[in-house]
């Protein structure tokens, strides 16, 4: 019995050997297996970042195609010129040769890229569209060999194309051209009354148009483009034609379906992401200003109202959007401040120091540098705004921006102060003493509205009084509040306020004026020399 125990054993223990040696090789075999592709990977990191350059592929392929085709063009403008300078084509042979010329570039681009020439291809199928559009210029304009209506017919038409052209071969350049042209073609026909209905309807669809497209296929410079050429060329149109009077509304309506394509691109798409919020904020500062510009103070506030619940409304819905929701309260708070500019202009500055701190804790909500740099924009402007403004009585509007600006920067203060970033650490050691200086500023306005009519003596020593009550707070409050700075800003005040008392009041004041400031001053001193005396 013992021997067959004993076998078992170690048949026992056998198997057991035998499985912990297959698990073994296994957890061996799936470290062999993970472990290339991450040296793979790594491997090919290092190789994207340190592959070189093409030089003939930049220089041949992309650079001297889009270089040279619109050297060709002028080439042969001038071509065109010369020939009938000599008497050589007549008018009808230019606008024929045109016409060949352009649709052989359109050829030669079809040609290039079926034979995998993609942007050589391009590049002479987007330049047939221009000469498309400068021989109907031609035509119409300089040999007037055809009406307004048929030119504008024909310029449709390479506007169609030239879309056709962008979605076919996927090319940003052929709907940046086509866009250009079709955006400008109101300026290129002759004899057209000043239509505004159907040039705010023409410009607007086209724009809509062409920004679809550049959102549907990333096209990030036709969006630019299409954006800013729309504002250039109403800009230019109302210059050179008035607005009649009942047609404001219609004048703006391209400007505000712009700003409402621009939210709902930015709503529906995610991939261009940031290129789309600072687009938005861009365009709404244009707004803001064809809207003030055009309309009544009445139907501007409207505006401005409308707009702020439309962004009110949206950083509702995507609060927790990382990238959406900053720039909802940045066009929100824009919104508002022109609103308040329009209908109480005397609360402008509260809107514009609150909208400061807001862009503070939405930078730090949200990680935003560019609400940061908003954030610091509109403070150093509500800064240079304060210092300008004196005081005359208590109850003024003027107190009330001195009261919300301390206030303001008090609590801007505090919220640096319990940031964990470096930067914002050495921020908050300058900003106590500046919180100090701005305070003496102020407290030197209220010695004047406390001195009133007792004359320049008396504002002097009411100055050195508050200054030194400044100080003592300053001093006693950094116990409480646990601010180290504060004993030091204290106690540079008492010597500013010693250095104002020996090198300015000391010429003026009286002598016993000048004995109480002293001895104030020097009982103050010993005071809180004891105070923070350590054995």
């Amino acid at each position: 019995m013992e021997k067959q125990s004993l076998e078992e054993r170690v048949e026992f223990l056998e198997q057991r050997v035998r499985y912990l040696e297959e698990k073994l090789l296994s957890d061996n075999k799936q470290v062999v297996v993970k472990t290339p592709p991450v040296t793979n990977s790594v491997s090919n990191v290092h190789h994207i970042q340190k592959e070189p350059v093409e030089w003939d592929v930049l220089i041949f392929q992309k650079i001297l195609p889009r270089l040279f085709i619109f050297v060709l063009i002028i080439g042969v403008l001038w071509g065109f010129k010369a020939a009938s300078d000599y008497g050589i084509l007549t008018e009808s042979v230019k606008v024929i040769l045109g016409f060949i010329v352009a649709a052989l570039l359109l050829y030669l681009g079809y040609v290039q890229v079926n034979r995998e020439r993609n942007v050589l291809g391009q590049v002479l199928i987007g330049g047939s569209i221009p000469v498309f559009m400068l021989t109907t210029f031609a035509m119409h304009q300089l040999y007037e060999m055809t009406g307004p209506e048929v030119t504008f017919i024909l310029n449709l038409l390479w506007i169609a194309l030239g879309l056709y052209l962008t979605l076919k071969y996927k090319s940003q350049g052929i709907g940046i051209v086509s866009a250009v042209g079709g955006l400008l073609i109101p300026f290129l026909i002759e004899g057209i009354e000043p239509n505004i209905v159907l040039f705010v309807s023409y410009e607007t669809i086209l724009y809509t148009l062409f920004t679809w497209l550049a959102l549907q296929h990333r096209y990030i410079a036709l969006y630019h483009v299409s954006a800013i050429l729309l504002n250039i060329v109403l800009f230019f149109y109302f210059i050179i034609t008035d607005i009649p009077d009942g047609y404001e509304w219609i004048a703006i309506t391209p400007i505000l379906i712009q700003q409402m394509t621009l939210l709902i691109g930015f709503l529906k798409t995610n991939y261009l992401g940031k290129v789309q919020a600072y687009t938005l904020f861009s365009s709404m500062i244009l707004s803001a200003a064809w809207v003030t510009g055009v309309l009544s103070d009445n139907q501007s506030a409207l505006t401005f109202g409308l707009i702020s619940i439309i962004y009110g409304t949206c950083y509702y819905l995507y609060r927790k959007d990382q990238i959406r929701a900053p720039i909802f309260i940045a066009n929100a708070l824009m919104s508002i401040l022109f609103f308040t500019q329009i209908l109480y202009d005397e609360a402008m500055f509260e809107v514009i120091i609150g909208s400061s701190l807001l862009y503070m804790f939405v930078a730090k909500k949200y990680k935003s540098l560019f609400h940061s740099l908003l954030s610091a924009f509109t403070y150093l402007y509500s800064f240079t705004f304060i210092v300008n403004q004196y005081m005359e009585a208590w109850i003024t509007w003027e107190m009330l921006h001195w009261i919300v600006f301390l206030a303001v920067t008090a609590v801007a203060i505090n919220n640096l102060a319990k940031s964990s970033l470096p930067i914002m650490a050495k921020t908050y050691h300058v900003a106590i003493p500046y919180f100090a200086l701005v305070t003496l500023i102020f407290s030197s306005r209220i010695a004047t509205i406390i001195a009133g009519d007792a004359g320049d003596n008396t504002e002097r020593m009411i100055v050195s009084i508050i200054w030194i009550g400044i100080a003592i707070l300053f001093m006693y409050g950094s116990r409480a509040l646990s601010i180290i700075q504060g004993k030091y800003v204290g106690v540079g005040i008492l010597f500013l306020t010693l250095a104002k008392i020996i090198l300015i009041d000391i010429h003026f004041v009286s002598i016993v004026v000048r004995a109480f400031l002293f001895i104030l001053l020097g009982v103050v001193g010993l005071i809180v020399s004891r105070a923070y005396y350590k054995k």
